[in-house]
């Protein structure tokens, strides 16, 4: 063989090592186990199961979930509806998740992946266990990977950490696991809007009809007016997309000098809104502040002084009274803690809308 077609042959044989260095290739863990699935009894079961607990660092449970009936509730939050959506996408990752690559099995590396025993303060994972008939084993979900896709997690009773091929979202706040949507009337559909304060001051503003662009406040002292159309239309949209930030059956509070609030759509609906300030104080022997809270509890029915108030009504009260029922199965007995800025929308005063006239 000549020297020239030696030469080529050897920068060919370097050009294809240098081409299969760069190619990523498997580690040998990876490659030394054939992917299967982390928790085949979830998905083989997943439509029977009807009981789960979430506990976090410190053995604090975080949440305690329940099937009762063709829902799912949050036995912490006194029977309160469960968020579905979250739910489901947890089962539905645990059952799908597989194993990527076997980890420790040495107790002493454990806190490096999160799969400690969650009963320590110092834990930083998450345990999932499901009712002790089910049959299903407890897991410990520990921290994500880094610089990689995927999720440390152990069965409680086995010494084997892996890595899944998924995170999970597992929120450790109880809220996060509540249905979080109280309520959503549009301000396109209102037609009237009330404010009445325990000490007599009151708010109305209304529209002759539901196509009219804006409110007419009602009312206004003489030698004053309104400040901007926009602060009194944006009394109507307090009830679009109120979602909680935590929630107790109402009878837990005591309703006494509340701000009623009221809406009127063009339907026919009317919901009734009472509005309770709790107010930062401080706690009894200790310099804690208690952060200030404002709690909602609502009621629907049907309004019929529409030909009174002069509003022209766009539907029916057979239509409205389903729509008010179906409200008033989901709100019914309930205080919901709102936040700060849906309050103050709620319990404006005329002070807030109005100016000295020019």
């Amino acid at each position: 063989m000549s020297r020239k077609h030696f030469s080529w042959l050897l920068f060919f044989t370097f050009l294809v090592a240098a081409l299969v260095l760069m190619v990523p290739g498997k580690t040998g863990r990876e490659s030394s186990i054939e992917r299967t699935v982390f928790l085949p009894a979830v998905g083989a079961g997943v439509n029977d199961i009807e009981w789960l607990r979430l506990t976090g660092p410190g053995g604090v449970t975080i949440a305690t979930l329940e099937r009762r009936g063709a829902a799912w509730v949050v036995e912490e939050a006194s029977g309160y509806r469960a968020d579905w959506g979250r739910l489901k996408s947890l089962l539905s990752a645990l059952s799908q998740a597989e194993i990527t690559e076997e980890k420790t099995a040495n107790p002493e590396y454990y806190p490096r992946l999160g799969v400690e025993d969650v009963s320590s303060p110092e834990a930083t994972g998450v345990m999932i266990e499901f009712a002790g008939d089910s049959g299903l084993p407890t897991v410990i979900l520990g921290k994500n990977a880094q610089g990689r896709e995927g999720q440390y997690a152990r069965l409680q009773d086995a010494a084997e950490t892996v890595l899944i091929d998924r995170r999970m979202d597992v929120p450790v706040e109880l809220a996060d696991w509540l249905d979080q949507t109280v309520i959503d009337i549009s301000d396109a559909e209102v037609v009237e809007v009330r404010i009445n304060h325990p000490d007599g001051e009151s708010i109305k503003a209304v529209k002759t009809s539901a196509d009219d662009t804006n409110f007419i406040l009602q009312d206004i002292p003489a030698g004053m007016e309104v400040k901007s159309d926009w602060s009194v239309n944006a009394l109507a949209g307090a009830l679009a997309a109120l979602n909680l930030e935590y929630v107790v059956p109402e009878d837990n509070l005591a309703w006494a000098d509340v701000v009623r609030y009221t809406l009127l759509t063009a339907d026919g609906l009317l919901i009734e809104s009472d509005l309770l300030p709790i107010e930062a104080s401080a706690e009894a022997g200790t310099d804690e502040v208690a952060e200030s809270k404002y709690w909602l509890r609502l009621q629907a029915g049907i309004y019929t002084t529409a030909v009174e108030n002069g509003l022209e009504m766009a539907g029916d009260d057979e239509a409205a009274s389903a729509r008010a029922e179906t409200i008033n199965d989901r709100v019914r007995g309930w205080a919901y803690r709102i936040p700060k800025y849906k309050f103050d929308s709620m319990s404006k005063r005329k002070s807030d809308l109005l100016q000295p006239a020019e």
